[in-house]
């Protein structure tokens, strides 16, 4: 059985997500990790590529190539609550 996410996982993941949000929904890799780094949500690009992956796994984003980069997009919308919630139980 896998052990529970942490809370600053699910943190880290709640913040990328209102950053997604913030920008429309839809944003590369390279613009994303520009943001994340700036408001120090992630010191790293394999911390964010981890809390995406999270979200993408949970249902709440998905990823496509375009032109050799990822760009991420909200498929599902989601309150800070429904997220957290979503983010302690799914595994």
């Amino acid at each position: 059985m896998p052990r529970p996410r942490s809370p600053e996982v699910i943190e880290r993941a709640i913040k990328v997500y209102n950053i997604l949000e913030e920008q429309g929904g839809r944003i590369q890799t390279p613009d994303l990790l520009k943001i994340v780094l700036e408001r120090k949500v992630a010191n790293s690009y394999s911390l964010l590529h981890h809390t995406l992956m999270v979200l993408e796994n949970a249902g709440f984003i998905k990823h496509e190539r375009e032109k050799g980069r990822a760009v991420w997009s909200i498929v599902k919308k989601a309150t800070e609550e429904e997220l957290r919630k979503a983010l302690s139980s799914s595994r």
